[in-house]
Parts: structure tokens; C-alpha cells; sequence
């Protein structure tokens, strides 16, 4: 599975599940990555972590269930500026993460490492050992991903979308043999263009992926009303990021985005009237329910995904 952050989460848990110990292995996008308060911060690789890992927050949508934000708050009292927040156990990771990135380890090995303190059976890897940037292009300039995201909301109109330094990064060890092993690649229902994307473009994952059977999940679900600000943030920003590239934010348009390196995609099916449109690409399209809200509607999204594997 290549996957981002919350989106990924939900599937990556119930397909896990589905599948037993040790069957599945997620690319996770490591764009996102950032030095806060220097420490190594890596969203999507631990939102996986914990979801994988039974620890996660289902009602935030990321970090550790039961946190508090004293440290956060007594950094704001020391006059730091907290507008990306860390609770006080997720602390606890980054603190580890950075002191073994400083002492020499790659982000894989530690990722492995963080994973089997937490003893979950799915193997995690980050899709590159090398710092990796997405930037957004505003009218207020280059922002990096997280401060348009969480410090400015997603507000600012974006004109263009880049990765600095996905030119001379690799993918990290195992990537590409274990997309070249699987039986089946699901591409979840994350950010096309902030999580998906950035995967794609380090050498040789884009020809890999596209020489085995692959299945996308739709993030878009265009005829549901969005509610919740941390939905409407992500919706907000997927639109904002498709917009850029002339994109509507509708399945269709992910589905275009994943022509080339997708065999079959799943809309939902709020949005079953694009199926036929979707279809015109070439996918094989899959219409089927994709909001996961519970541990039936995750395991149902699950065993669609798989039956393209058997």
C-alpha cells in the first residue's frame, strides 16, 4: 500500500486486519517530514504508527489517544511560537526518532525500530532515507506543506506544488522490492498530489508500481456534505492542490491523476455517476461505499480492495 497519513490509516488498519500478520507493507510518504523544535517530526509515518499499532486518537485523526499538551503549553509560556502541536507521549517518538537520526541510523531503521517497540505486524516503510519537501506556491510565496496546512489552514490559494530535493533522493531500502513482490498495490485514499505524488516521483517506484496490478482508492467523495475542520482542512487542501494543476476535486480527476500507474479505482458510491467517465480512462472502476466510520464500514472497504488480489 502506498498511503499519507489519515486517509491511508483508515484503510491500512482494516486491510491489515483482513490480511493477518506480516501480509501487508506500506510506502508511506515522508514529504510531509519536518525539524520542529529540533526534532524530527514525521506525521504520516507515525499516524500510521499508532493507527497500525491500536494507540492512534479516532477522533482527532492523528496522534497518541489520551494525549495531553502540557509541554506545548509551557513552550508557549517560554515564548516559543506552538502552532504545530506535539502531545506530551508523541513526544516521546520524536525525541527517540531524533537522537537515533543524530547517532547515525537511517529513517528506515528506526521506523523499524519504533514499529517493533510498538509490536505490530504491518511493515512500515518510508519511502525515502532522504529529507524530502513538499512546497506550496502561494501569492505569499513558497510555503513549506505543514505551515500552509496546520499554521495558515490551507487558506492561501496555491499555483503550483513542488518536492525540493526529490531529484537526488532514493527510494528507501525495500521499497522497490516489495512493489515489485506484491500480489496486489493499493493506492489509498490520501492527497494525490501531497502524498501520493511525491512517492511516484523518486526513481524507478512510478515503473514499478505500473508493472503490477494496482488498485486506487478515491480520497474524493464529491456527494457527501464534508463536516468536521479537520475534514474540511483536507478537502480544502486537496482541492487547493488539484486547482493548481488544473484539476477539479472530484473522483475523475484523481482517477486521471492515477492514469498510467492504476489497473482499477474505486469511486464511491455518493459519486457512482462518474463511473462511466472514470471507465472512459481505461481503469476498471470499482463502485462502492468509502467513508470509513467504524470498524464494519473498514472491514467492507477492505474486502473490496482485496478481491481484486484473488
Amino acid at each position: 500500500m502506498l498511503g499519507g497519513g489519515i486517509g491511508a490509516s483508515r484503510l491500512a488498519v482494516p486491510l491489515a486486519k483482513a490480511l493477518g500478520p506480516g501480509r501487508l507493507t506500506m510506502v508511506v510518504n515522508t514529504a510531509d517530514d519536518l525539524w520542529h523544535h529540533g526534532l524530527r517530526i514525521c506525521p504520516d509515518l507515525d499516524t500510521n504508527m499508532y493507527a497500525l499499532g491500536g494507540l492512534s486518537d479516532r477522533q482527532r485523526g492523528w496522534g497518541v489517544q489520551g494525549d495531553t499538551f502540557r509541554a506545548m503549553g509551557q513552550l508557549g509560556r517560554l515564548g516559543e511560537d506552538v502552532w504545530f502541536n506535539l502531545g506530551d507521549l508523541d513526544l516521546a517518538t520524536h525525541l527517540k526518532r531524533t537522537g537515533l537520526l543524530r547517532g547515525g541510523a537511517t529513517l528506515s531503521e528506526v521506523t523499524a525500530d519504533l514499529a517493533a517497540n510498538l509490536g505490530f505486524g504491518t511493515r512500515l516503510l518510508p519511502m525515502t532515507d532522504h529529507e524530502v519537501a513538499t512546497v506550496v506556491h502561494t501569492a505569499a510565496g513558497e510555503i513549506g506543506f505543514q505551515e500552509w496546512f496546520v499554521r495558515r489552514r490551507a487558506q492561501d490559494p496555491v499555483t503550483g506544488v513542488g518536492y525540493r530535493g526529490i531529484e537526488a533522493a532514493q527510494p528507501a531500502p525495500g521499497v522497490i522490492e516489495a512493489i515489485r513482490a506484491a500480489d496486489l498495490l493499493v493506492i489509498g485514499p490520501s492527497n494525490p498530489v501531497a502524498s501520493i505524488a511525491p512517492i511516484l516521483a523518486l526513481s524507478g517506484v512510478r515503473e514499478a508500481v505500473a508493472s503490477r496490478p494496482s488498485i486506487a482508492v478515491t480520497p474524493v467523495v464529491h456527494g457527501v456534505p464534508i463536516t468536521g475542520e479537520g475534514e474540511e482542512r483536507r478537502a480544502r487542501s486537496r482541492a487547493a492542490m488539484l486547482g493548481a494543476l488544473a484539476m477539479e476535486h472530484r473522483s475523475r480527476a484523481v482517477a486521471s491523476f492515477y492514469m498510467g500507474v492504476a489497473s482499477a479505482f474505486v469511486v464511491d458510491v455518493h459519486d457512482a455517476e462518474e463511473e462511466g467517465a472514470i471507465a472512459d480512462m481505461g481503469l476498471d472502476v470499482v463502485v462502492a461505499p468509502t467513508l470509513i466510520t467504524d470498524e464494519a464500514t473498514g472491514a467492507n472497504l477492505a474486502s473490496v480492495v482485496l478481491s481484486r488480489a484473488m
